[in-house]
């Protein structure tokens, strides 16, 4: 009988030592599947993040929306060299006031001031560099801007998408250069190389 019971108790020590060592061995397989669920869970992330592809970013969206709305211009366009010495463009009602030194040989430039629903003006030779910066006046009394932005002008593409931005310049009104751009709504800005230039906020 007695026998019987140390059996007993034997048999159920060893089966308790069994269950402990098939806990111990399933401990790495638990790390591992766990492994996948951490990683999917990157991948929504970054998903969320990039968004759908159909959609733009979101600064894209503002740099679009940016450029001014306004009522299409008779189409201007004038080619005039200028030299060392400097020398003003005036293309539509817009203007290009090259100083003094700012290139080191004559260059022949053509303005475009395409009649559009944005305000703008496109510059060749594209890419042509000023030793100075070279004052840029956009008028914009054709637009429809709030009362409560201040425009700027926008470097901008082809496509009409925003780049950059040029430095805005107050010029007191008696500045001899800007006395025949007598117009009230006007915007002006320091510009360094030739592209497509549009009022913008």
């Amino acid at each position: 009988m007695i026998v019987r019971r140390f059996l007993i108790v034997l048999g159920v020590l060893a089966g308790a030592a069994v269950l402990v060592s098939s806990c111990r061995e399933a401990s790495p397989v638990g790390v591992d599947a766990r492994t996948p669920t951490v990683m999917a869970g990157r991948g929504t992330h970054d998903g969320d993040d990039g968004g759908d592809p159909a959609e733009p970013p979101d600064d894209e969206d503002e740099a679009s929306d940016s450029l001014v709305a306004c009522r299409p211009l008779p189409y201007d366009s004038v080619t005039q060299t200028i030299g060392p010495e400097g020398g003003v463009i005036e293309v539509g009602r817009n203007w290009l006031v090259v100083p003094g030194g700012a290139l080191s040989a004559p260059v022949t430039i053509t303005a475009v001031a395409p009649s559009d629903t944005v305000a703008m003006v496109r510059f060749q030779p594209a890419g042509l560099h000023f030793q100075k910066s070279t004052l840029l006046v956009l008028a914009y009394d054709n637009c429809r801007i709030p009362r409560t932005v201040t425009p700027r002008i926008a470097l901008v593409t082809d496509a009409f998408q925003v780049i950059d931005f040029l430095t805005p310049v107050n010029i007191p009104p008696n500045d001899h250069r800007f006395k025949r751009a007598h117009g009230k709504q006007q915007v002006i800005g320091e510009l360094q190389h030739f592209s497509n230039y549009a009022v913008a906020w």
